[in-house]
Order: C-alpha cells, then structure tokens, then sequence
C-alpha cells in the first residue's frame, strides 16, 4: 500500500513524517563510526619519542583499513650503517584503540669494498657498474614493451646485467671473492625480487646483519632509536670479535694437523731424532 503526503509547513506535515517512521521500514541503515583521531595522536606521539619521526601519515593509512592488527615498516641511515625496523601494531578489541606491542631492529653493516682485483675482476669497477644500473627495473619481469634486436639501444641495459652477473659469477670462484660479491648484492638488490632468480640468500644477510626484537610496555617509555642502535652495535662488535677467535682456533687446529701429518724423518722431529741417536753412540762407547 502507497500512501502519498504533500506535505506542507505546519503541523501537517509533521504529522505525514511522523506516520512514516512508525509504519515503514528502511530500505538502508547507515552507522556512522568517526575514526579515533585521539588513539591516533597518541601513537603519533609515541613514535616520535621513540625516534620514529614522518610515521603518522603511514599510520593513518593502515588504521583506516581497521585491520586486527598490522606491521608499519621504517627506514633509518646512519653513517656506513643501515637501520630498518618492523613496528608490530595490534587493536585492543575491548577498547577500541591500537597498540604498539613491540619492533624488531635489524642493523645492516656496510662494509667497505677494497680496491682490488679479485679473480681478475676489479671490485671497484664493478661497483660502479652496479651503482648505474636500476635494479627494481632489472627485476620486473612482468612490464611489456616492444623489442627489437637490431636496435641495440633497446637491449643496452639488459647487456649491462648480463656483465654484471658474470663479474659476479667470477668473483664467487673464491671464498674471498664469494664475500664481496654477497655483500654487493645485499647492498644493490634489498627490496627487489631476486628471490625468483637467484633464491634466498638469508644466510648471507646473517653474516652482515644483526637483529633484536624490543618490546613496548604500557605505562613505560621504551627503548628508543638510538639505543636500539647503541645495542646492536654492540651486538655486531660481539659477532666481529666470536668470528676472529673462531678464526684463530681453526688456523691453531690447521697448524697441529699439519704437524702431526709431518714425514718422520723432517724438520725438528728428525733432529731430535738424529739427536737422540747420537748421544746412545756416545754412551755405549764409553761403557765399552
């Protein structure tokens, strides 16, 4: 049934309006919920005591998903060094409002490349050579565009790769070279797809990075930037030093078997020998 008003000023119309709310249903119910820009602020407030400065913007954006909980990604240089954190965020269901319960700092060393020539490949040059190449460009293998093999313009860039690759593959002909050459691709491919290349090379981040996991306490400050970094450097200068003792005891251990593997009759072992066998001469003489 279809009842029409027309409704009018007065007490009339009030009335129609009136009649509508009690004898109709809603077609839609809207619920309008504001977002909580106090929860906001003060996570914002939170992150710049921490050190975590230009983090709200990307904050906003992960909230107004209204995910369970979310990871908020930083990036912090320091001389030679290179921070990036994990910031984990969960959302207390019987507040309402997000939390940071804790971060995960990874220190990564950027060690310095001597200029030498490894297995005939310059270190140096090589570098370079990488240092001009875009490599999230190098990396997708998903963009499509016309090829044209006699235009050598068209391949240039992919023919610098191919060199690089190669100066690489040579570098890793020896356990120096394999050093340098995981410490450029750590340095040159963070961020890019490599995996589907050349797999994973975690093991190798292992060796030039350290980790640590600080967690946020309610009602307590928190470790900071800094000292997280203070922590992990230290952490690495323990690394550096295990690795040199570790180092040291194998040459100790090489030395020994080496000596142990030694002719019988040379080098000191067949002095004292021929030493020994000298005085029972002498011995047996004066007996006699």
């Amino acid at each position: 049934m279809i009842k029409r008003f027309y409704l009018r000023k007065g007490n009339a119309a009030k009335k129609a309006w009136g009649y509508l709310n009690r004898n109709s249903k809603p077609i839609f119910s809207f619920k309008i919920i504001i977002m909580n820009i106090e929860n906001i602020s003060a996570l914002m407030e939170q992150l710049q005591t921490l050190g975590f400065d230009n983090a709200g913007y990307s904050l906003l954006k992960r909230i107004s998903f209204k995910p369970e909980s979310f990871i908020l990604s930083q990036k912090i240089e320091k001389p030679k060094d290179k921070l990036s954190f994990q910031l984990f965020f969960e959302k207390e269901v019987s507040k309402g409002m997000y939390v940071l319960l804790y971060y995960d700092a990874t220190l990564q060393k950027e060690k310095l490349q001597i200029d030498a020539a490894i297995n005939g490949i310059s270190t140096t040059s090589l570098e370079k050579s990488m240092t001009e190449i875009d490599w999230k460009n190098a990396f997708d293998f998903v963009t499509k565009k016309q090829l044209n093999l006699e235009d050598k313009t068209s391949w240039e860039k992919e023919q610098k790769v191919e060199s690089v690759i190669e100066s690489l593959s040579e570098l890793e002909k020896s356990e120096e070279g394999k050093a340098v050459s995981a410490a450029l691709k750590l340095k040159y491919w963070a961020g890019v797809p490599y995996q589907e290349v050349f797999g994973n090379i975690s093991p190798l981040k292992n060796k030039s990075e350290v980790s640590q996991r600080f967690y946020v306490f309610e009602g307590q400050a928190g470790i900071s930037v800094d000292e997280a970094y203070r922590f992990l450097q230290n952490r690495w200068l323990e690394k550096e030093m295990q690795a040199r003792r570790k180092q040291t005891s194998n040459l100790e251990i090489s030395e020994k078997e080496k000596d142990s593997h030694a002719p019988s009759g040379s080098g000191l072992l067949k002095k004292k020998r021929s030493g020994s066998s000298e005085s029972v001469k002498r011995n047996r003489l004066g007996q006699l």
